[in-house]
């Protein structure tokens, strides 16, 4: 559907571009609410003129890096309306049902929302789409071709000695979201080759939360922990030390990747992979 200034600089030293282009019309003042659609902008070379949670963004994506003088815009799922409305912006692009009511946005700027988790579960499929899309719109067609053939590269055959693993975070000591069937990693460790040892139920957003005995379940799955890493209380316990993978070694900590990422956190992750 289509109904985020002082960073130049900044964006120029990264090969970035903003500002409308006047021979194309192209938006150039553009505000993203979802962090997948930010890394997608910007892995094609363009700036966003502010992101929901710009700070949060560059702890938990991190990479690609935010371009300096990227302003904070509120919440993902309930951004700050007047603070948008005041950066005069050319577009918003938001991730379809979820966030702000688009008709609020509308009310402000055109708006282009794009899907990534849906019922159809195919997140890699869509954050293609979602580049493909974007590229279309923002007339960036070599850029995107380049960066879907960096997927293709990243997403070749993996060789381990795992004959399966578990894509896991820990929401604390206690409880932790298990990753499967609907995540982007889970289509990323597929592509590559790997099994997920996870064949439980998942949401949405294709993930699964329950305790640490989960697993004890898997005995022979690795474990790829993405950052933050256990809590010391837990690393300290007789449980976490009596895990089979953890006793054998099986167990990796990644650092940090957006799980509900795009095309460039797909990458990301998948560079973590070869290097475990």
């Amino acid at each position: 559907m289509l109904s985020r200034r002082g960073f130049l600089a900044g964006a120029t030293s990264l090969g970035l571009t903003s500002g409308r282009a006047a021979s194309t019309g192209t938006p150039g003042r553009i505000v993203v609410l979802d962090w997948a659609l930010a890394e997608t902008l910007i892995a094609l070379g363009l700036a966003p003129l502010a992101v929901a949670e710009a700070p949060l963004y560059r702890q938990r994506v991190v990479e690609p890096a935010l371009p300096p003088g990227t302003q904070d815009v509120g919440l993902r799922n309930w951004p700050n309306l007047e603070a948008i409305r005041s950066l005069r912006p050319e577009l918003i692009l938001t991730l379809e049902g979820y966030g702000a009511p688009p008709a609020r946005l509308e009310a402000i700027a055109p708006v282009r929302a794009l899907p990534l988790y849906t019922a159809e579960r195919q997140p890699l499929h869509l954050a293609r789409q979602a580049v493909r899309d974007l590229a279309a719109l923002l007339d960036r067609k070599a850029q995107g071709a380049r960066l879907l053939a960096d997927l293709e590269q990243a997403l070749a055959p993996v060789h381990s000695d795992a004959p399966s693993v578990l894509i896991l975070k820990f929401a604390d000591d206690r409880v932790i979201d298990i990753y499967g069937s609907g995540n982007l990693f889970d289509d990323v460790i597929k592509a590559k080759g790997l099994w997920n040892a996870w064949n439980g139920p998942t949401n949405i957003w294709g993930f699964a939360s329950g305790g640490i005995e989960e697993l004890a379940r898997h005995p022979e799955a690795r474990l790829l922990i993405i950052e933050p890493a256990p809590p010391a209380p837990l690393r300290e316990s007789a449980i976490w030390r009596a895990m089979p993978q953890v006793r054998a070694g099986r167990f990796s900590i990644l650092p940090p990747a957006w799980v509900f990422g795009g095309v460039p956190s797909a990458i990301r992750f998948s560079g973590f992979l070869e290097a475990t």
